[in-house]
């Protein structure tokens, strides 16, 4: 979930000609923020509202301003599909790409994309990105409910298995919002889920916290019990054959166990924030999933927006990529991967995803992984908030 807005970054204002493309983030995120300025379906803009060109040669022209645009949000619909420029020559194996063994079977690729929550994440950007992605030979991407980019998301993968990406390299992790909770609920959000991509299965559904929204809509009430229901719910769909595997995300020692009582599909994956900085709960928590068989997945790898180039200016880390001809970004991907945890850096720019799937090509020795795993306890910070274990 690279992209969310950390609580050092300042708000994002919203202009009133586009405030139908504004969304509240405080439910998502931080408290600290009150708006802001999402992607293009949003404030009950849809791609059948706004796209259709029986409306006009640019769709509907009320949906458009000068920075959401018909282009941007909708791309050409009688383009071939194609990558960018750049992409052939960014190519690597898919092969090259280590993976992680999953509990009951199969794989997840150490390196994937995250799909939110950066204006490049929404429209047809991030079909582009997606599509870009995967032909440059990246296979994991990493997408939720609440990032409103399912269609494009599905639209990118379906155009790349037709150039030729199997569909089954690819390893699609989509999560399910606190408001979806419950089992009646979480069924019919699967089938949603799936009409949104336009796929038939997805590789792995996680639940996206462990804790409730107070104005969440559902029909459980308990966190426990909510989460309970889900999961019994989402076990059903994966019998089904629509969902390959299951997992969750932001949860602690203790909500994991609650779940692993109800016996059934194993949680292959717990993905949480995990970085040089986070606090030893989180350290913690992946030791735990680690000794359980738990893949870990890394989210605010590199910071959050708002703090990315101060993080990845930092002295230490350029002088420790320098010692490899990397960037220091590829040096904070490298420590978690060399951690056995899977990282899922955002991007919609080719050569960044390149930088961030050439992290198995080198090694970081034993005297830089002691820098990075010496931060002093006083300096530990999270971007975005969740704490294992919190919620009751």
């Amino acid at each position: 979930v690279e992209g969310y807005l950390g609580s050092s970054s300042s708000s994002s204002s919203c202009s009133h000609s586009n405030s139908m493309h504004c969304i509240v983030n405080a439910s998502i995120v931080l408290l600290a923020f009150s708006h802001v300025c999402a992607g293009c379906w949003t404030g009950g803009l849809t791609p059948e509202l706004c796209c259709d060109r029986a409306l006009g040669p640019k769709g509907n022209p009320s949906c458009w301003d000068a920075e959401f645009t018909y282009e941007r949000c909708c791309g050409d619909p009688e383009a071939a599909p194609k990558a960018s420029h750049n992409v052939e020559s960014l190519r690597l194996a898919a092969s090259n790409v280590h993976s992680l063994p999953l509990l009951g079977g199969g794989s997840m690729p150490l390196s994937g994309m995250g799909l939110c929550c950066r204006p490049s994440a929404q429209g047809d950007a991030v079909r582009q990105g997606v599509l870009d992605f995967l032909l440059m030979g990246g296979r994991h991407l990493d997408d939720a409910q609440i990032y409103d980019n399912h269609r494009e998301v599905g639209q990118g993968v379906r155009q790349a298995v037709e150039l030729g990406v199997p569909r089954s390299e690819i390893f699609l992790t989509t999560k399910i919002w606190t408001n979806s909770f419950g089992f009646d609920k979480a069924a019919a959000w699967v089938s949603s889920m799936l009409g949104e991509l336009g796929l038939e299965y997805v590789d792995l559904v996680l639940l996206h916290k462990a804790g409730l929204d107070a104005d969440d809509t559902r029909d459980c009430h308990e966190p426990k019990a909510c989460r309970q229901e889900t999961w019994l719910a989402l076990q059903r769909a994966q019998r089904a054959g629509k969902i390959r595997h299951l997992g969750v995300s932001n949860f602690g020692p203790r909500q994991l166990q609650e779940l692993i009582a109800l016996g059934g599909a194993p949680i292959v994956a717990n993905q949480i924030e995990y970085h040089p900085w986070v606090p030893q709960m989180h350290r913690t928590t992946a030791e735990w999933c680690h000794k359980h068989g738990i893949a870990v997945t890394a989210y605010g790898s590199m910071g959050s927006t708002g703090m990315a180039s101060q993080i990845l200016t930092q002295d230490v880390l350029k002088q420790v990529g320098s010692a490899y001809g990397k960037t220091a970004g590829q040096v904070l991907l490298r420590w978690a991967v060399q951690k056995n945890v899977s990282v899922i850096p955002g991007t919609s720019n080719p050569k960044h995803m390149a930088e961030n799937l050439r992290v198995f090509d080198f090694a970081l020795a034993d005297e830089h992984m002691q820098i990075l795993d010496s931060v002093p306890e006083d300096q530990r910070m999270l971007h975005f908030g969740h704490t294992p274990d919190d919620s009751p």
